[in-house]
């Protein structure tokens, strides 16, 4: 019997592929049981006795005895659908041809085929059929031809293509020949047919991972090779046709340009949900999020004093005691992070995050420092050309804008679209979500399928580089220590029960019920991000204009916390008075007042040295490392950042208009969860309709941020599957998730959530 290692199709020898072949019946059988059937629904080993029976003798001679009629294409579908990936849509598709076209296009492409044995002429003509694609067509040509054309299943791409590896699949007719080519090749050196190689191939990719293989599989990295996203030596998706008969496997229910979205309810249903779904009240957010800019502390209403009293009640002496043994550690670890200077941020090249030792090391690093640089995940020309793009894309916009404010209020650029969709970006934002984990196991959460959070660009020029006055951390404010914010899913329950060295910031489970935005933030991110991110578009040297953070996720997260329990004593003599704050004896409050040192309902949290004195912050903020267009900067929610200003408003930075400018997008890495599904069927709709984003003024086409509507050249559906195929659609919530990609059942149920909440019209056919 063939070792459980994949062998090469070039070096497989014919005894191999003969062993292999012989395993087919059984490895069939085991997936059959496994699957099952519903009541009055055939069994995968019956369809599969009729794939490679019944249609082989019906259809497989050179002069077939009847023709293939509709009944039979369903059929062939319904094994498709079985043996390989569901697809909702794609049973309803196929059924809506006309019986009687369906029959004379058979014919017509197996009678061309026969007189001109030409696979991709005859493909063309099937796939005039409704629903019928590469994939599919394929299919029917080999139930005709069992001996020469090869179907397009996954499994044989993989392995004749991929080396064994499950890379993504565009399924156009470019891979296709390329499939059949070497499927040919095969043939001819063993003298085997087509229809046994598929098989082969089949149990190759559907058997058990050997040892060696599964140990390596550590931190899941993106698979295939780097994408530049110019289009060379990366095979690029098929076009999708932008009609209503769109076929289903490679074409998703809302695969049509922005153009026709107002016959948007003529072809699917789910947005008489997304209707329901956008808040009535509308929240109508400011552009930005403000900032108080306070350099004391502010009382808060009584109820926050109530507040701190529940949270610290019987709890005092652990909470003292946890807040002494952290005003010991945090010198330790600023006096490092201060040493290492822009090295405490990690970074790695994107082609490393495929092998194990240096994505190990990397991943390792982010979970310390809480930030991280993934480099050259899209190449520089691209990020350049976006960036020029980007420019073209504003100067055209109809919306006026003041020449004081730089343009960024911008949510469907095509550089935009393109950037969320690029198999590169979704590639490095599952690398990195992929540190997190969850304590729940019936938490429905799952990093390995990233969706994209429309934010905005930012564009700053020299005399546009002011950062704000003071640090601050996103995801909400006074919300840490309410009940109903972070209190709901006790993310930080660890800290307030005095045991801040227990709490894990990545810890997925415990952030999913949290509401990071009780008071109508303007701006506010409602969704959750396990990382904020920046792609850059041009050079951002570290320094002015770029940021810097405190890299310190659990323990400055514990101070910022705990700090509001606590005051310095009061001085005893003149010599005391004159120390630093951090140097004062602090103790805890009794009786605890309302200030929240830093927070203010609706306002961004704020870090700053008077209030947060222990952390040093003209020590413990680093600036990130010099960016290079194409490079990804990620860091964790909670961690402190802030953008740096230059040392004087003039001097060193120009303010003529040919400064140089500092261009990136926001790129948050967000998982997939119920939260985030129904914020992104909001933002789907938003999308088709070329409205701001549903988190940002002016959302559901009212004032505040410009709407992109009347944009001539906003980008449409097309152009991300252009940009991404499958995956960059399913990021946007354009086709659902195909289920049988999850890697175990809890996230199986999380795709199928999902698919439920964004196509709810799509789940009646089976």
């Amino acid at each position: 019997m063939a070792s459980t290692a994949t062998p090469s199709p070039d070096a497989i020898s014919d005894g191999e592929f003969h062993d292999i072949l012989a395993r087919y019946p059984a490895c069939i059988a085991e997936i059959s049981d496994a699957k099952g059937a519903k009541p009055g629904q055939e069994t995968l080993a019956s369809l599969d006795q009729y794939r490679y029976g019944a249609a082989l003798d019906a259809f497989g001679s050179v002069t077939p005895g009847v023709a293939m009629g509709l009944d039979d294409v369903k059929k062939l579908v319904e094994w498709k659908l079985r043996h390989g990936k569901f697809r909702p849509t794609l049973m309803k598709l196929v059924s809506s041809n006309e019986p009687g076209f369906v029959k004379d296009t058979v014919q017509e492409a197996v009678t061309h085929y026969r007189d001109k044995p030409d696979v991709s002429d005859a493909l063309k003509i099937l796939t005039q059929l409704k629903g019928i694609g590469p994939a599919t067509a394929s299919l029917l040509l080999a139930v005709h031809d069992p001996r020469r054309v090869v179907f397009f299943a996954d499994e044989a791409f993989y392995w004749l293509c991929c080396d064994g590896s499950k890379a993504p699949i565009k399924y156009n007719l470019k891979e296709y020949t390329d499939l059949n080519k070497r499927a040919q090749a095969l043939a001819k050196r063993l003298g085997v047919k087509a229809v046994d190689i598929e098989r082969v191939a089949f149990v190759l990719m559907r058997q058990p991972q050997d040892e060696k293989t599964a140990s390596t599989s550590v931190s899941k990295p993106p698979t295939g090779s780097p994408a530049d996203g110019t289009g060379k030596g990366t095979k690029q998706p098929a076009k999708r046709k932008t009609s209503g008969d769109v076929p289903a496997d490679e074409t998703p229910p809302h695969g049509f340009h922005f153009q026709h979205a107002h016959k948007l309810h003529r072809h699917v249903r789910p947005l008489t949900i997304l209707s329901r779904m956008v808040d009535p009240g509308s929240r109508a957010k400011r552009a930005e999020t403000p900032s108080f800019a306070s350099s004391g502390p502010i009382q808060l209403t009584p109820r926050f004093t109530a507040l701190k009293e529940s949270l610290t009640s019987g709890k005092e002496p652990a909470i003292s005691s946890s807040w002494q043994r952290l005003l010991l550690r945090l010198p330790e670890e600023i006096d490092a992070v201060s040493s290492l200077g822009s090295e405490a941020v990690p970074t790695i090249s994107f082609k490393d995050t495929s092998r194990p030792e240096q994505a190990d090391c990397f991943l390792r690093d982010l979970r310390q420092r809480g930030v991280g640089i993934i480099r050259n995940v899209v190449s520089k020309d691209t990020a350049l050309a976006w960036s020029r793009e980007t420019d073209e894309y504003l100067k055209q916009s109809s919306q006026p804008r003041s020449p004081q404010k730089r343009p960024r209020d911008v949510f469907w650029s095509p550089a935009q679209v393109r950037a969320r969709a690029h198999p590169n970006l979704l590639a490095a934002q599952k690398f990195v979500m992929s540190i997190w984990k969850s304590k729940n196991e019936n938490a429905r959460v799952t990093t390995g399928f990233p969706i994209s959070y429309a934010d905005r660009m930012r564009l700053r020029k020299g005399d546009d580089f002011q950062g704000g006055p003071y640090a601050r951390v996103d995801g909400g404010s006074v919300e840490r220590w309410e009940p109903d914010g972070y209190g709901r899913a006790g993310t930080y329950k660890d800290i307030f029960q005095g045991q801040w060295e227990d709490y894990d910031p990545w810890e997925s489970s415990t952030r999913l019920g949290v509401t990071s935005d009780l008071y109508h933030k303007a701006g506010a991110c409602s969704i959750f991000r396990m990382f904020q991110g920046w792609l850059a578009l041009n050079p951002i040297p570290s320094g002015p204009g770029s940021v810097q953070v405190c890299p310190l996720p659990r323990l400055a997260t514990a101070y910022f916390l705990l700090r509001p329990f606590f005051s310095p004593s009061p001085p005893t003599t003149s010599s005391s008075s004159q120390s630093s704050k951090e140097d004062d004896q602090w103790t805890f409050n009794r009786p605890q007042n309302s200030i929240l040192h830093g927070a203010l309902p609706s306002y961004a949290q704020e870090i700053t040295p008077s209030l947060h004195p222990h952390l040093q912050l003209d020590r413990s903020m680093v600036p990130v490392p010099d960016l290079e267009p194409g490079d990804y900067l990620v860091w964790h929610p909670d961690l402190i950042h802030a953008i740096i200003s230059p040392p004087s408003p003039s001097s060193t930075y120009p303010t003529e208009p040919s400064a140089p400018h500092n261009t990136y997008m926001y790129l948050p890495a967000c998982p997939l969860t119920q939260t985030n599904a129904l914020y992104l069927a909001r933002q789907r709709k938003a999308f088709l309709l070329g409205h701001p984003a549903p988190d940002f003024a002016g959302a559901g086409g009212g004032g505040g941020s410009g709407s992109e509507s009347e944009h001539p050249n906003r980008p449409g559906v097309q152009d991300v599957n252009d940009a991404g195929g499958d995956d960059g659609l399913r990021a946007m919530g354009l086709l659902p998730w195909d289920e049988e990609e999850a890697d175990e059942d809890k996230e199986r149920e999380v795709l199928a959530m999902a698919n439920g909440i964004l196509f709810p019209d799509l789940y009646d056919m089976l």
